[in-house]
């Protein structure tokens, strides 16, 4: 029996990994094509393009992997079914279940690859993609660093400690400079909004510089009348896919703590926090789907109806997640919820073909 669990999860691993490859290409060629309108757009040419879609790649797949890993086990079992391999095992004394404990094994390397795969390598690959972007988009105006972005706007150049999106700022600090690059004055303001097109500071410090002497004065609060594009903000914005989990934990309560909309930041951290267990649920599904169908269907059509599930799959997910950020129902339910009804599917459909 182990040697017939071992066959089955080799055979569902090596039809996941080609369904990952086709989709890897496939991926590939959709984003140079989506890329395309952006191309020329400042410094931002195919070489950039190319390289953003790579770095984009891992954050790609880790995202649909409970869909691939669905097409990859209905794949490999399908084809198991179609050469009579499975009726093989079942007339040699294999269960139903000793057929998932081999689909269980192969979910298990899935799961722990895609989870080491997606959770290491792609936040940091996808903040890389975003960052090199928008920066060179933006004509080398706004640069990245570890400690914030710069951003040089006219004769002023602003360092940001944490661009909390478009319109949300903290730790701004301004230097002013005239035609002849002599400094003016410098500013560091705590936090920074912009309120009705026009960028309010909080808590404000400012130095003017004169001939021979400094002055300094303090500001509970001024105006700005700078523009800040979004496309310079881009350099610094940080999206939910571009932070570990950890960093999502964090900057989610940095957000609540500052009274910010953060329900898509929770939204993405238990989405991720619930990855794995989507993984293995719909990869189980594959199961009963091979047993519940009709003998005379083919493995394409098979696959057909696996990824028709897959995406029912995501855009439950993705209404659910949508009604919990506009109604304000706890995130974590949004991302739970579309799991246990597809793996209460997928327990119900194996109840009944348990006896085949």
């Amino acid at each position: 029996m182990k040697m017939i669990q071992r066959y089955i999860a080799q055979g569902v691993l090596i039809s996941t990994l080609l369904v990952f490859l086709v989709v890897l290409a496939l991926s590939f060629i959709i984003g140079l094509l989506k890329e395309l309108h952006d191309i020329g757009v400042g410094e931002y040419g195919i070489w950039h393009a190319v390289i953003y879609i790579i770095l984009q790649l891992p954050h790609t797949l880790y995202q649909f992997s409970p869909l691939l890993v669905l097409s990859g086990g209905v794949l490999g079992l399908g084809l198991l079914s179609s050469s009579h391999e499975l009726i093989a095992m079942r007339v040699a004394g294999a269960s139903v279940w000793k057929i998932v404990g081999g689909v269980v094994s192969a979910a298990l390397v899935v799961i722990i690859f895609m989870t080491l795969f997606g959770e290491l390598l792609g936040p940091s690959a996808d903040y890389l993609a975003e960052k090199n972007k928008s920066s060179a988009m933006s004509n080398g105006q706004a640069v990245a660093t570890q400690s914030g972005i710069w951003v040089h706007e006219g004769t002023n150049f602003l360092h940001i400690d944490r661009v909390m999106g478009h319109r949300h700022l903290e730790g701004v600090t301004r230097y002013e400079f005239d035609d002849h690059h002599h400094l003016l004055a410098s500013y560091y303001a705590k936090t920074m909004e912009l309120v009705d097109g026009q960028w309010q500071l909080f808590d404000v410090a400012k130095t003017s510089f004169k001939k021979n002497r400094t002055q300094s004065e303090q500001f509970a609060r001024a105006t700005w009348n700078l523009t800040l594009s979004s496309t310079l903000l881009n350099v610094g914005v940080l999206e939910p896919e571009a932070m570990s989990l950890a960093k999502l934990h964090k900057y989610s309560r940095s957000l609540e703590k500052n009274h910010l909309q953060a329900s898509s930041f929770q939204l993405e951290f238990w989405q991720r926090v619930f990855q794995p267990l989507a993984i293995l649920t719909m990869i189980l599904l594959a199961v009963p789907f091979v047993f519940a169908a009709p003998r005379s269907m083919n493995v394409g059509r098979r696959m057909l109806l696996a990824i028709i599930v897959g995406f029912v799959f995501y855009v439950v997910a993705a209404l659910l997640g949508q009604f919990s950020i506009v109604f304000q129902f706890p995130p974590v339910i949004a991302a739970l919820l579309p799991i246990l009804l597809f793996a209460g599917v997928g327990y119900f459909v194996m109840m009944r073909v348990r006896s085949f």
